[in-house]
């Protein structure tokens, strides 16, 4: 006789709990717990929302769905039960359309979720609930076994626009009521007080904007405008952002989008007898996140692969700022040997500019001057012919090595990087060294370099009127890219006449001087993706067993130390630095100990001081 193992009831109900909590855009399964026993407020609805769920979970489930995918198949099916729920009297048919719409759900929410990932890299949300809902309600009308519920207006509890908004948050349930959204308002009160924040301040804006736009309160209420708006705002200025007023104005942006779309599909479905559920939500939170991921400055704010609670992904972003740089910004190696001078830095006047801002040029100085002699010939410039290394792990993607290097105080500006080698990240982003020497680069196209490599010589090709090397990073391997921000990682950095400094994650300003801080015999740990660490443990002498760490990497791409009581650290392993951060998923003491002893270690023997923000 075959048995079920425990844990395929525990991923079910740890993903079930994980979707009750995902309509409310709270990424956490224990908060799911009291929403899914609220939903039980009324107990019709409640028990076919449940059975959508879970038959939405097993169509995701036979469909290929992974753990990440079948919650987003859960709070789709559960949705639309609750709505069979609400609208029908109890009985065979409304049961029977519940099961079968959950296993829609959990279908399109596969099928159409992979699609919108692949084509824009965008969540499918709640956009199969509001299709199949949609198709539920049209074809409702051809099915006599339906009869529809009596509806009953909600009991006022504290009068006004409080009604109305914790009316909105209810909605998210499908429980329009003011009791009913105060106690979904105390279950996000205790996930996140910045949910919060965003809720009101999405509502109020969307609810101001209607009211100046004269919407009268019939048609604002039949739109349902306001969980929609809640929605957007959550989102957008939380899951998926780190806090910030730029993430705040485009979670406001956002609700303001999706109260609008409400009133305006709602006027377009209105003539098909459907209202639009929670398409304008989707619609203004896909609009929003399409532009701002692709903007170079706001797409660091945001991690739709990564999503969280505010509170969270604040202090995350707060610990990457201050062991990696600036969330989103790549560290590089500085691409030479000895000292150099950033002779143009970000934003720079000449050509760093506008959509290539994120650039640095660096020269070599002495005695104030990058030359010797007249300076008109090539190998007057100090820096001229001098070794140029890989910045990064990477492949070689291309090449160009025989354009003609320019006398000085010349440009070719037909060929504007001259001879360069372009390099591929693991992260799919690209890494342009230019202006080297003509016929001085050994890099060959798909060879893999570190960190160090020689790639060839710096010269004086393209939009160069004299020798120097420009590095930036850019999203496409397409010349003439908008460029991405960047830091240098572990270097030796000094400002006029103070003496070098050493930093772990800087943009260096022009005219500072750079150069690399050598690690010599100081060696960090060599860690990577499925290798692992194993100790022997002691006490006093008497052994206590082994202990152990692996090394994983997330969705995120960041390398993950796993112990193997499942305690978790996040770690920055490289060239540079060995640092742990980010410490997580319970209790270790020996992983603690192990950190703590780790600790944050730069690796040069330059370095007698470092500061840990």
């Amino acid at each position: 006789m075959m048995s079920i193992p425990n844990t395929g009831f525990r991923k079910l109900f740890e993903e079930l709990g994980r979707g009750y909590s995902w309509v409310a855009l709270l990424p956490s399964a224990n908060a799911g717990i009291p929403l899914a026993l609220l939903s039980f407020v009324a107990p019709g609805p409640g028990i076919l929302g449940l059975l959508a769920a879970v038959s939405a979970w097993y169509s995701g489930k036979l469909a290929g769905a992974d753990s990440s995918e079948r919650p987003v198949c859960v709070f789709n099916g559960l949705l639309i039960g609750l709505l069979i729920g609400h609208l029908w009297t109890p009985g065979y048919a409304d049961t029977a359309l519940s099961i079968f719409s959950g296993i829609f759900c959990g279908w399109l929410s596969v099928t159409l979720g992979r699609l919108t990932w692949t084509l824009s890299g965008l969540p499918i949300l709640s956009l199969p609930f509001a299709l199949a809902s949609m198709l539920t309600i049209a074809a409702a009308g051809r099915l006599p076994a339906l009869r529809p519920q009596s509806w009953h207006a909600a009991q006022a509890l504290f009068g006004g626009p409080a009604d109305a908004f914790f009316s909105a948050l209810g909605n998210l349930y499908l429980r329009p009521t003011p009791l009913y959204g105060v106690l979904v308002f105390v279950v996000i009160a205790l996930v996140s007080r910045y949910y919060l924040l965003l809720a009101i301040a999405g509502y109020a804006a969307a609810a101001l904007w209607l009211s100046l736009l004269g919407a009268g309160s019939q048609q604002m209420a039949a739109a349902a405008w306001g969980s929609n708006a809640i929605l957007a705002a959550l989102l957008v200025g939380g899951l998926f952002a780190t806090p910030s007023r730029r993430s705040a104005v485009l979670a406001v942006l956002a609700a303001l989008f999706s109260a609008w779309l409400c009133v305006g599909l709602g006027a377009v479905l209105d003539m098909l007898r459907l209202p639009p559920f929670s398409a304008p939500f989707v619609a203004a939170s896909w609009l929003v996140l399409y532009a701002a991921l692709r903007n170079a400055d706001l797409a660091a704010s945001f991690h739709l692969l990564r999503p969280d609670v505010p509170e969270r992904s604040l202090e995350r972003a707060q610990l990457s700022r201050a062991r990696l740089g600036e969330v989103g910004s790549v560290g590089l190696a500085v691409p030479f040997a000895g000292e150099w001078t950033v002779s143009q830095g970000f934003s720079g006047a000449h050509t760093h500019r506008g959509p290539w801002r994120h650039a640095l040029d660096f020269i070599v100085l002495r005695d104030g001057r990058s030359f010797s002699g007249r300076g008109d010939r090539l190998q007057d410039f100090h820096c001229y012919d001098q070794a140029v290394f890989s910045p990064c792990h990477g492949q070689v993607w291309r090449v160009v090595n025989d354009i003609a290097d320019n006398q000085p105080g010349k440009v070719n500006a037909e060929a504007n990087w001259g001879n360069h080698v372009l390099l591929r990240l693991a992260s799919g982003r690209f890494v342009l060294v230019a202006h080297l020497r003509q016929w001085s680069i050994v890099a060959i196209p798909g060879a893999w370099l570190k960190p160090g490599d020689l790639l060839g010589h710096c010269g004086n090709s393209g939009r160069s009127p004299q020798p120097h090397i420009h590095l930036h990073v850019q999203d496409t391997d397409r010349l003439g890219a908008p460029t991405s921000p960047f830091h240098l990682a572990s270097v030796l950095v000094a400002e006029g006449q103070a003496p070098s400094r050493y930093q772990l994650a800087v943009v260096p300003p022009e005219q500072s001087r750079v150069c690399a801080a050598v690690s010599g015999e100081v060696r960090p740990f060599y860690l990577y993706a499925g290798r692992g660490i194993r100790y022997e443990v002691s006490c006093d002498g008497r052994p206590l067993g082994e202990w152990s760490l692996q090394c994983q990497v997330d969705d995120s791409g960041a390398l993950v130390l796993v112990s193997g009581t499942g305690a978790r650290v996040c770690a920055e392993s490289t060239w540079a630095v060995f640092s742990g951060y980010a410490r997580s998923h319970g209790r270790d003491r020996l992983l603690d100990l192990w950190l703590l002893a780790c600790s944050y270690c730069p690796a040069s023997f330059q370095i007698e001081r470092w500061e840990d923000r």
